[in-house]
C-alpha cells in the first residue's frame, strides 16, 4: 500500500498507533513497527530525558523499523522537559514526532531544522489549518470517539475529516474509532492518507494493561465510555467505572476545578495499569472498544486490517 504517509514515513502500511501514555513504551512501539505500521514512544509519563533515551535505544533493539516520539504540550505538561525531550529526539535520529495538546509552533522550528517530520494532533479544521501553517508535515484528525483528549468540540470523525481534507494541503491522518479494515478503507476513500488507532492496540496482547482491564475491554461495548472533565475545559474520554462515575457526579454538583484536578495526577498510572484496580483509574479508551472481541497481538490486529481492507476494496469499491 502506497499513501503520502508511507512515502513520507517510510513504512509498509498507513497504520499508525499514538503516544498511549505510559502504555507506548518499547515493546508495543517495536512491535507495531514490526507489523508494518509505525508507532509513537510515549514521553509525558517518563519526566526525564534520559529515561526517553533509553526507551528510543531499547526499541532500537527490538526493531530496525522507522519509530517516532509522541510530545504533549496540554498545559499540565508543557515544560523545560519538553525542549530536553527535543534535544533527546535530535540525538537520536527519531525521523518523526506526534505533537499533540496545543499550539505546536515554537518546536516545529527546531525539529524541521534537523529534517525532523512533524505529525500534529487536531480535533477541528481550524487547528489544522493553523498547524499546517507552522510548518506540520501532516495532521493527525482527531474524532470525537477517540480515546483520551477528543477536544472539547464534539465533531464525529467522518463530518470532521471532510471538512479538515478541504481546509488543509498537508496529509491527514484520520483518527477516532477505527478498528477494522473497513475503517481504514472509508478513510482512505475520503481522502485521508492513513489511520491512526489508539484503543486497538492498548487492547492488544504486548499492551501492558493487567489482564482485568482487558477482561473489562472485552465485556464492554461502545456505550461503555464517557466523557469526564468537561467542565474544566479538558475533556478525556475513558472507560466507564467507579471513579468515572464519582467524577461525573462531582461535576454535575459543580465541583471546583481544584477539587476534580487531583483526579488528573498521573504519578504512577502505569503502575496502575499493571497491577492497580480497574474501578479506580482512569483509563482512557475510545467508542471502538464495542468492536473488540479478543486479545490478539500487534502482527494479528494490522494483519486483519489489511485482509478486511483489500476484502472491502474487492467487493463493495465500484
Amino acid at each position: 500500500m502506497k499513501t503520502k504517509i508511507t512515502e513520507m514515513l517510510n513504512i509498509k502500511y498507513p497504520i499508525l498507533c499514538g503516544g498511549l501514555y505510559g502504555v507506548s513504551e518499547s515493546n508495543l512501539v517495536s512491535s507495531v513497527c514490526n507489523a508494518g505500521g509505525l508507532a509513537f514512544l510515549s514521553s509525558n509519563h517518563l519526566g526525564n530525558k534520559e529515561l526517553l533515551r533509553q526507551q528510543i535505544l531499547q526499541t532500537k533493539k527490538l526493531t530496525d523499523k522507522p519509530f517516532g516520539v509522541n510530545l504533549s504540550l496540554l498545559s499540565e505538561s508543557k515544560s523545560n522537559l519538553t525542549n530536553e525531550y527535543i534535544d533527546v529526539i535530535i540525538e537520536e535520529k527519531i525521523p518523526v514526532v506526534e505533537t499533540a495538546g496545543n499550539n505546536p509552533t515554537e518546536y516545529i522550528k527546531k525539529l524541521k531544522n534537523e529534517n525532523i517530520k512533524v505529525l500534529h494532533k487536531a480535533v477541528i479544521a481550524k487547528h489544522a489549518k493553523k498547524a499546517e501553517e507552522a510548518g506540520a508535515d501532516g495532521i493527525i484528525l482527531i474524532g470525537y470517539s477517540a480515546g483520551g483528549h477528543p477536544g472539547m468540540e464534539e465533531v464525529g470523525l467522518f463530518v470532521n475529516l471532510t471538512e479538515t481534507i478541504r481546509a488543509v494541503k498537508i496529509p491527514v491522518v484520520a483518527a477516532g474509532g477505527i478498528y477494522t479494515g473497513e475503517g481504514l478503507a472509508s478513510a482512505l476513500l475520503m481522502g485521508a492518507e492513513g489511520i491512526l488507532m489508539g484503543t486497538a492496540f492498548a487492547a492488544t496482547e504486548e499492551s501492558i494493561f493487567s489482564i482485568k482491564i482487558k477482561n473489562k475491554i472485552l465485556n464492554s461495548s461502545s456505550s461503555d465510555t464517557t466523557v469526564v472533565f468537561k467542565s474544566v475545559k479538558n475533556a478525556f474520554r475513558c472507560l466507564k467505572n467507579n471513579l468515572t462515575l464519582k467524577i461525573l457526579e462531582l461535576e454535575k454538583n459543580n465541583a471546583s476545578a481544584q477539587e476534580l484536578f487531583k483526579y488528573l495526577s498521573m504519578s504512577d498510572i502505569k503502575n496502575s495499569y499493571i497491577n492497580g484496580d480497574e474501578e479506580n483509574i482512569l483509563i482512557p479508551i475510545g467508542q471502538s472498544i464495542g468492536l473488540i472481541d479478543e486479545i490478539i497481538t500487534c502482527q494479528e490486529l494490522i494483519n486483519n486490517i489489511i485482509k478486511q481492507y483489500e476484502f472491502c476494496i474487492k467487493n463493495y469499491v465500484l
